[in-house]
Formats: C-alpha cells, sequence, structure tokens
C-alpha cells in the first residue's frame, strides 16, 4: 500500500527519539503495509486550510501534538497504531480532497479505522463520499448544524447539506452533538425534526453527559469541530466562544467514539497551531478513543425486557457485559436494535413511548 505521491512522512526527529517500551512512539508503526487491516488505527493529518483566507500553510503543525501522543502509556493495547504522516497540500481545494479521497478510500477497504486531523470540516463530505456505501449514519460533534444552501460549491457551512442531498450515497441518520442555539438557525433545527435525524444541544448535554453515547454508538463517520469547545478549555479553534464543552467532555466523547465497533472514520478539525496545553488536549483525545478501540465489549450476555405501552410491545435489551441499552424495532421481517439509555426504559415503565423509537419508524412510514 503506497502512500507516498500523497503523504509527507512523519520526520525523522520524532521518529528516532528514545521512546520506552511503554510508550506509544515505541510501538507506532510510521509505513503503510500489508499488515493493515481491521485491527489497526491509522493516523493521518491535514493542513488544508485554503478555506480560511486568513490562515496559511504554516498555521498548522500536527507534531507538536504527536511528540505528546508518543510519550503517552501505551497501556497493553493489542490493535495496530500507524502514523502516516501529513497529506501534501495542493494547489487547489479540490486537489488536496482529490488526495484525501484516495488515501481514505484505499484505507477503509482493508476494515481499519481511520483518524484524520486538521483542516477544514468541509472535508467531511469527502469523507462521506469515499466510504461509497449507502445509507450512512454519521454524527458530528459542533457548536453548528451546517446546513446551508445558500452556497453551491462545498464548504464548511454546508457539507451536511451535501450529504442530505447526495443522490448516490443516501444518509441514514444524522446525529447532532453540542449545539449552541445562538449559532444555529431555527430552520436548521426543523430540518433536522423533519428528517427524524438526532440533536443532542449543549445544554441538555451537560445536564447528563450519557444520553451522548447512544447518539455515537452506531455511527460510522463522525466530525469533530473544536469550534464547539468554550475558549477557556481550548484557545486554538478557528471561532472562539465563551460557552461549550470542556475538556473532560470532549475527552468523553472520544471515549464514547471508540467504543463504537461501527465508526470506522473520524475527523477532527478546525484548529491550528496550538499551545502547549492545546497540543496535550488534542493528544489525550486521540489517547482516550485508541484506549477504547482497544478495550471494546462484545455484547453477548444480554438481559430482554418486555414493556407494553398500550397495544404495542416495547423490547429493551440490556448487556450484562457493557451495561449498554437498545430498543428492538421490527422492519420488513428484520429486528434491529436502536441504541438507547437505561433512562429510556424507566420512562416507558412509566407509561412513556420512547421518542428514538418512534423517530426510528418515522424514517421508513
Amino acid at each position: 500500500m503506497d502512500f507516498s505521491e500523497f503523504l509527507v512522512p512523519v520526520s525523522i526527529d520524532l521518529r528516532m527519539e528514545n521512546y520506552s517500551r511503554f510508550q506509544i512512539g515505541g510501538k507506532i508503526r510510521f509505513e503503510a503495509d500489508e499488515e493493515i487491516d481491521e485491527d489497526s488505527i491509522v493516523l493521518i493529518a491535514t493542513n488544508e486550510l485554503q478555506q480560511f483566507n486568513h490562515l496559511e500553510e504554516e498555521d498548522f503543525d500536527l507534531d507538536p501534538v504527536r511528540r505528546h501522543l508518543y510519550h503517552l502509556s501505551h497501556s497493553n493495547w493489542y490493535k495496530k497504531i500507524y502514523d502516516l504522516g501529513t497529506i501534501y497540500r495542493g494547489a487547489t481545494f479540490e486537489d488536496s480532497c482529490f488526495a484525501l479521497h484516495q488515501i481514505i478510500r484505499k484505507i477503509h477497504s482493508k476494515g481499519a479505522t481511520l483518524l484524520l486531523c486538521g483542516g477544514t470540516q468541509a472535508l467531511h463530505y469527502i469523507l462521506y463520499k469515499a466510504i461509497q456505501k449507502d445509507l450512512l449514519r454519521v454524527g458530528s460533534i459542533d457548536i453548528k448544524i451546517d446546513i446551508d444552501a445558500a452556497f453551491e460549491g462545498l464548504n464548511a457551512e454546508n457539507h451536511i447539506t451535501k450529504m442530505i442531498l447526495d443522490e448516490d450515497q443516501r444518509l441514514l441518520e444524522f446525529k447532532s452533538i453540542g449545539s449552541q442555539l445562538p449559532y444555529v438557525a431555527k430552520e436548521e433545527y426543523d430540518i433536522l425534526e423533519q428528517l427524524n435525524f438526532e440533536d443532542l444541544r449543549l445544554g441538555k448535554f451537560q445536564e447528563d453527559f450519557k444520553k451522548a453515547e447512544p447518539l455515537i454508538r452506531d455511527l460510522q463517520l463522525l466530525s469533530v469541530d473544536m469550534n464547539v469547545m468554550q475558549y477557556s478549555s481550548f484557545k486554538s479553534s478557528v471561532i472562539c466562544t465563551s460557552n461549550g464543552l470542556n475538556e473532560r467532555e470532549i475527552c468523553k466523547l472520544m471515549n464514547y467514539a471508540g467504543m463504537s465497533s461501527d465508526l470506522k472514520v473520524m475527523h477532527i478539525s478546525n484548529f491550528v497551531n496550538a499551545s502547549l496545553e492545546d497540543n496535550n488536549l488534542l493528544a489525550e483525545m486521540l489517547w482516550y478513543f485508541i484506549d477504547a478501540r482497544n478495550n471494546l465489549k462484545l455484547d453477548t450476555e444480554v438481559d430482554t425486557y418486555r414493556v407494553q405501552s398500550g397495544d404495542e410491545e416495547i423490547v429493551f435489551i440490556h448487556s450484562k457485559l457493557s451495561d449498554r441499552w437498545w430498543i428492538e424495532a421490527h422492519i420488513d421481517g428484520r429486528i434491529s436494535r436502536i441504541p438507547c439509555n437505561e433512562s429510556d426504559y424507566t420512562d416507558a415503565m412509566n407509561g412513556e413511548i420512547p421518542e428514538k423509537w418512534l423517530n426510528f419508524y418515522k424514517k421508513f412510514y
């Protein structure tokens, strides 16, 4: 698997540092090989910032993040970790997108998990297209929702619109986490409701962060826009806001993302050269994802609970190993499991029909 025409390798200085066998730097691989498979995690950076008129290529450098990540504990992980470098910045935005598309297709075809760091959130749509699968489940951790049909060309404001309107690859589910009312038009929330997509706003998330886990659990593609962070916790985002997620909350979300066995592509975007503290946070976000991915629990031992609600029987599944919950749904003779919280089961016992259950059926009827 040769990516030399698309990627600048990790610097020799970083490779040759004296890492211990307990640190990530002592275990990480820097060359793509035939061992890249479903048990591999591949890190790639991009400095594609051409959509930001006030930023230059030198405004982005992932090496300080890499340095901190490499010095963190390897924690007896069994999955292979690769850092294949940084994508060459093309002469145009379209050139960079072409290179990214080619890389993603090759890595995704091997079943590996890709972590892309840097660049504009517009690349979320390029990742979506590169996966080449119909009925995708997509999520975004973002201060905004990015449904803006006013722009015809792809940009960070309309990448979700591009997915919704794509005629070749249909968007089955979209989950938004962390949005804030001052930054989202009412019409955007209305569109999510009309399409039966889910949104967990910042306030609701901070009331109970566990509500986010079922939204992330069965995603296949996740975008993390660092503009979602509050300024006091992360000062290197493209847009700085007073309110937002803090350090512990974003790391918990990365833990949830790593626990999702279906999630194969994650993109962390919209940040520039960072301070020491911000570089460390970005590295720790990657660590929490990788750690969770190495500690996946098989939900083979489950309990089944049946709740009668009017004329409907609602079936809940509870995993003894991971303590996660699902609701069963039947479509055309097939059984689907909808991720949920224990609180959904409790609400059903009190006579409330779970909203997740209703929204699932609305997609088909």
